[in-house]
């Protein structure tokens, strides 16, 4: 038994973004701090300061449009505040509900050598959109870590 609590570090619901999906977007910005005193806290909305591992899922309670594709990733800043983007990706979702729930996991104990992953102190959630007037709507991303 792990003495590492499981949290959620970020959802879309709990953001304020809303949770319908028809452009690309992200959890996001870095945040360059001041001139100090500054708070180390909060340079991002994805704090992953205290986390081994994640577990990024998405899932759509409907899918509209040609050919439609909604992917979402996991990216990261160094401590310039530059992005590194989709350090890991859920595939493809193109279904609604159950049929179409897409997950990874990754960090100190992921699935596979490309999921194996060490991460700096702050991330940021992103998503990608494709397809003829492609719409996802109450859309569930959340990231768990540990």
């Amino acid at each position: 038994m792990s003495d590492h609590p499981v949290r959620l570090l970020w959802s879309l619901a709990g953001s304020n973004l809303g949770t319908t999906i028809n452009a690309a977007g992200n959890s996001g910005a870095y945040q360059q701090p001041g001139p100090p005193p500054w708070t180390p806290n909060a340079l991002t909305p994805v704090d992953l300061r205290h986390v081994d591992d994640v577990w990024l899922t998405v899932q759509a309670a409907t899918v509209s449009g040609g050919t439609p594709s909604l992917t979402v990733s996991l990216g990261a800043f160094d401590d310039q505040g530059n992005l590194y983007s989709s350090l890991v990706s859920v595939p493809a979702l193109t279904a609604a509900g159950a049929a179409g729930r897409q997950q990874i996991a990754a960090g100190r104990h992921g699935a596979s050598a490309g999921t194996y992953l060490v991460f700096p102190a702050w991330g940021q959630v992103a998503w990608a959109v494709s397809g003829t007037t492609p719409v996802f709507g109450a859309v569930d991303i959340s990231l768990w870590g540990r």
